[in-house]
């Protein structure tokens, strides 16, 4: 079985958020081969995923009530739709060097150090910290939506 805590990306569809094609696709596939992988989300995700919508309230594009429903429903759909991940305490220390080497998108580094620590694998489109995690020679605890079709075949 194939554990893979879903980036706040993955999330975004739930609350309303147009994530694009490739997290779209990438969510029907894992809905399905549900007999060969297991998606976890983070609350840390859905924190962030409020904070997209409030982005988006102070852009003039969403009114705040809503955005605050869209916040309920979307968190309703995650939390009744997906399993919760464990952040263990010793993520907590992970997420604090990945900042200290350089990182410094907390909720990046809260979701690789979730997966890195609990067994999973952290699904993410995000360039960027996967180029920083193998720059840092990091173990590959995060995966890219092409790596996961592979994986599953």
């Amino acid at each position: 079985m194939l554990k893979v805590l879903l980036d706040t990306s993955f999330l975004l569809p739930a609350f309303g958020v147009d994530a694009g094609e490739e997290v779209l696709s990438c969510l029907e596939l894992i809905a399905a081969r549900r007999e060969r992988i297991r998606a976890y989300y983070s609350p840390y995700s859905l924190l962030e995923a409020v904070m997209v919508l409030l982005r988006e309230t102070r852009r003039g594009r969403l009114g705040l009530e809503e955005a605050a429903g869209m916040a309920r429903e979307g968190a309703a759909r995650v939390v009744y739709g997906l399993e919760a991940a464990d952040t263990p305490p010793e993520a907590y220390s992970l997420a604090v060097r990945l900042y200290s080497l350089g990182h410094r998108d907390l909720f990046d580094n809260l979701l690789y150090a979730t997966a890195a620590t609990s067994g999973l694998s952290l699904l993410t489109l995000d360039g960027e910290l996967l180029g920083f995690l193998e720059k840092a020679g990091l173990p590959q605890a995060a995966i890219r939506p092409g790596d996961l079709e592979e994986k599953l075949l």
